[in-house]
């Protein structure tokens, strides 16, 4: 049976446009330009960076972890997440073409938006093709592969190093998908008409979880052994299963 636990005061995350979890912390970029760190179980937060522009917010969980930034003007910046000290990685711009992204061991996995799908090593060197022909919505590495959740529902499982994919499900299953994350190896989808998805990444297993309706939610993280979800009126809600 599905829960929503009440985190935060009513709206106090009216302004975030992206974020993640890692760790035990969560990291959400808000209007205005400033980064913040949350703690998932204490709920004590404090900024750790200003002057952003941030589109997409990546989280990096190999060793200590690290977070990255792609700007809306394409620049990518590395971001140590204990001290939110910073660098650009790259060029100016290099990025803009960007739709969707993930990061891990040092290496950002991408969508652009020809419908190209890349791994990028963070520390130099050439961008790897492993696919084309994608129209993604939102991906997500997990354990050697990368999740490329495209605009008409279809989820595919592509391996990070030989770009062999497989249809994840069924054509188009997860169309009514309001929000996604990936936690303790379950690929977890909100759906329009509030029921949480759950669809375990080792076997492809399905299963509809019901109980709180979800169907204000927009945001889904993983942190600290738990799920969470920001809703549509900005409150911070811990989601039991």
């Amino acid at each position: 049976m599905v829960s929503k636990i009440q985190e935060s005061e009513p709206g106090a995350w009216k302004n975030t446009v992206t974020g993640v979890g890692l760790g035990r912390k969560l990291f959400t970029y808000e209007e205005g330009g400033t980064l913040y760190a949350t703690s998932a179980k204490l709920g004590s937060f404090k900024p750790i960076g200003e002057g952003y522009n941030t589109r997409i917010l990546l989280a990096d969980g190999t060793d200590e972890g690290l977070l990255y930034a792609i700007e809306n003007s394409g620049t990518l910046y590395q971001i140590d997440p204990s001290s939110g000290e910073w660098e650009q990685i790259g060029e100016d711009e290099a990025w803009a073409d960007v739709v969707a992204a993930d990061a891990s061991d040092g290496t950002v996995y991408y969508v652009d938006d020809e419908g190209s799908l890349f791994a990028m090593p963070v520390d130099g060197g050439d961008p790897t093709e492993l696919g084309e022909g994608y129209d993604t919505k939102a991906l997500y590495f997990w354990q050697g592969y990368v999740y490329v959740l495209e605009n008409d529902g279809s989820l595919y499982k592509v391996d990070a190093e030989t770009g062999e994919y497989e249809l994840f499900g069924a054509e188009e299953a997860y169309d009514d998908t309001l929000a996604a994350t990936i936690h303790q190896g379950v690929f977890y989808a909100v759906e329009d008409d509030g029921a949480l998805g759950a669809t375990n990444l080792e076997d492809g297993v399905y299963q509809e979880l019901t109980g709180a309706d979800l169907s204000d939610v927009r945001h889904l993280f993983s942190a600290s052994g738990n799920l969470y979800g920001i809703d549509n009126a900005g409150t911070l809600q811990r989601i039991t299963i």
